[in-house]
This record gives structure tokens, C-alpha cells and sequence, in this order.
């Protein structure tokens, strides 16, 4: 009994051996391929996010959760990398960094649409949304971007903090309700302290050497947060529209009569040129909004600052400019919406062009 089972057991063990080597050989002969076609599939199944994320805010929740779940995978690879010596912890390794690039993919492509519709086209800002997206397509090339993730430590920090930033910076206000500035100084200290335990053991951040580091790094990533302000889209606000006006009514901000793209400098007779503009805020939040007015790409005189709490589905503001004692010089006149700390939200351009001479006049002699 014991032989046949012995017998039994030995078959087994054969037809697994033979099983797992024909599975090799077929992952060696066709893994490419295979990668290849599922870069394909993760970029579809990221565009089938980007469209289901349009305007549901609903699903932030969700994207903290990745971010969470990302930081812990990405810290299981890069503190446990040199104990995956086996086949079974190396199988561990392959599946938690195929979760961890599945949750970059998916937290940036969630992301994409509200950095989108808050940028301006074409503006410093324009920058971050090219480097998300950049990011995002990088992220479903598996093969390039999983070898990146566990050969290059440097890579894998900063592509966990940028993502972590440009998460909080859309988060924190509307979990908060605070400004959107203070989230970004918030958001970039959160993305430098999580990523401290990916970048040194605990043992490491006893050294007194490394802890002076840390300190010198935190105070050059605060005031690195302050400098690349203008070039981070004022999430979540965005500009509806904007449009101008030879006068208004200041209290209800009905227009008078909305001027067209193109417009004679007789329609502005009483020697002034409004600007309304509508921005969407998902909830309410402490704003500080200004309309600054260009001509011909030189800006006026700034205008004042406002700071009100925006109100969901849309709030206004307005600013007037006035004309010179010869009125309006033709040319291109541009309003410009900005965040009182410095972040553009939108602008729109409006066409002066000179009265046109009287006909029939008499000639002369």
C-alpha cells in the first residue's frame, strides 16, 4: 500500500513539475506579448475611468483608499525587496507591484478630468495637467514602468509623492473646507512625511545626520510648494464662463447688455468695461478671487482682491475697468481670473476695434 502510494504521490509530483515547467516556457516565450496587450487593456480601462470620474466627487473616498493601499505596497517592495529570493515571494513581489501600478493607474486617471477642467490653456499651469497625464500613459507601459518602480528608488519616491500631492491638493479642501493654498502647503508635507518610511528604515532615521536631512528637506519642500503655486491648477474651482459688459447691475449682477467677442468702441460710451465670471465650486469654500484686466498683453492696474465662501454649483464675482479720457484704445482686452494667492483660474479675451468713420461726409477741398 505504502508503494503505490509512494507511486501515487511521485506521478503527482511529476505532473506538477511538468505543468509548471510548461507554464514557464510559455510565459518565457510569450510574456511580452502578453504585457504588451495588457498596457493596452489598463490604458482603456484608464480612459473608461477618466470618463466615469466627470464631475462625481463621490468617488474621492475611494482615491484616498488607493493612496493608502499604494503607499503600503510600494513599502512591502522597497523595505522586503532582498528577501524575494524564492519562487513563492517572488510570485508575492509580482503580484503586490502588479496592485501597486493597477492603483497608479487608476488614481491618476481619476484624477485627470478635475485637473483638466480647472487648468487654462494655454498657462503655466497647463504644465501639471501634460506632467498627470504623462505620468498616467507611463504607468500602463507594465514592463518599463514595474522595472522602474523596483530598480530605481529615486523613481519610485518621487512618483509616489507626486501623485500623493496632486491627490491631497484636490482632497484636503473639500474634506476641510480650508483654502486652497493651505492645502497645498498640507498636502506637500503629507507627501514628504509618507514617503520618509519608504526611503529609510527605521533604524536609519535614528541617526542624527539623517534626521538634519529630513528637517533641511521638509523646509525646501514647504517653500518648494510655495514656488510652483502658479503652475498648480486651483482645484477643485474651475471658470464657467466669463462675460463682458458696458454696465451692470452691482447687486444682482444681471447684465445689461453681454458684449460680443468682437465689439466697437462705441458700445462702451460711458467709458467702462465689465467683466462677470462664474466658477464652479463642488461645496463651499473659503476663496479669495480677483479679475485682473490685460490690453494688448500689458496688465492694467491690478483690481481688488475678494474673499467670500464659495457656494456649490457656481458663484460670481465682477471688475470694471475704466477708460482714459479718450476712451478705449482699440485692441485686445483680456480678463483674467485668478486665485488671491496666485493661481489662474480662467480668462477670457474681448476685441476692441475703433469706430468706424461717419458715411456721406464732405469732401475736401
Amino acid at each position: 500500500m505504502r508503494l503505490v502510494d509512494t507511486g501515487m504521490r511521485m506521478r503527482i509530483k511529476q505532473r506538477g513539475a511538468n505543468f509548471a515547467g510548461a507554464a514557464h516556457a510559455l510565459h518565457q516565450r510569450y510574456a511580452r506579448i502578453f504585457w504588451m496587450a495588457h498596457s493596452a487593456w489598463a490604458l482603456f480601462t484608464g480612459i473608461v475611468v477618466l470618463v466615469l470620474a466627470h464631475n462625481r466627487y463621490g468617488f474621492l473616498k475611494w482615491v484616498v483608499l488607493f493612496l493608502a493601499l499604494t503607499w503600503a505596497s510600494t513599502l512591502v517592495i522597497s523595505r522586503y525587496a532582498s528577501f524575494f529570493s524564492t519562487p513563492k515571494m517572488r510570485f508575492a513581489q509580482g503580484f503586490v507591484s502588479y496592485l501597486t501600478r493597477v492603483m497608479y493607474q487608476e488614481t491618476l486617471f481619476f484624477l485627470l478630468p478635475f485637473y483638466f477642467y480647472s487648468t487654462t490653456f494655454p498657462s503655466w499651469n497647463s504644465a501639471f495637467v501634460v506632467l498627470l497625464a504623462g505620468l498616467a500613459v507611463l504607468s500602463c507601459f507594465d514592463l518599463l514602468f514595474d522595472r522602474l518602480l523596483r530598480e530605481h528608488k529615486a523613481f519610485a519616491l518621487g512618483f509616489f509623492a507626486v501623485v500623493t500631492f496632486s491627490a491631497l491638493v484636490f482632497f484636503l479642501p473639500l474634506l476641510l473646507g480650508i483654502r486652497i493654498h493651505h492645502a497645498g502647503f498640507l498636502a506637500a508635507v503629507i507627501a514628504f512625511v509618507a514617503a520618509i518610511p519608504l526611503a529609510y528604515s527605521w533604524r536609519e532615521l535614528l541617526s542624527f545626520r539623517v534626521m538634519a536631512r529630513l528637517v533641511v528637506a521638509l523646509v525646501l519642500v514647504v517653500a518648494g510648494a510655495r514656488l510652483i503655486r502658479p503652475a498648480v491648477p486651483p482645484v477643485p474651482l474651475r471658470l464657467m464662463k466669463l462675460r463682458f459688459a458696458p454696465l451692470i447691475d452691482t447687486s444682482t449682477l444681471r447684465l445689461a447688455k453681454e458684449l460680443p467677442a468682437r465689439v466697437s468702441t462705441a458700445e462702451l460710451g460711458a467709458g467702462r468695461l465689465y467683466a462677470v465670471a462664474t466658477i464652479f465650486s463642488p461645496t463651499q469654500l473659503t476663496a479669495s478671487v480677483s479679475i485682473r484686466f490685460v490690453h494688448d498683453g500689458k496688465p492694467t492696474r491690478p483690481n481688488r482682491t475678494v474673499d467670500l465662501i464659495a457656494h456649490p454649483r457656481g458663484f460670481r464675482v465682477w471688475s470694471v475697468m475704466r477708460s482714459g479720457p479718450r476712451g478705449f484704445a482699440p485692441g485686445i482686452y483680456q480678463a483674467e481670473v485668478w486665485t488671491g494667492e496666485g493661481q489662474l483660474i480662467g480668462r477670457e479675451s474681448i476685441e476692441l476695434v475703433a469706430q468706424p468713420e461717419p458715411q456721406g461726409g464732405s469732401p475736401r477741398s
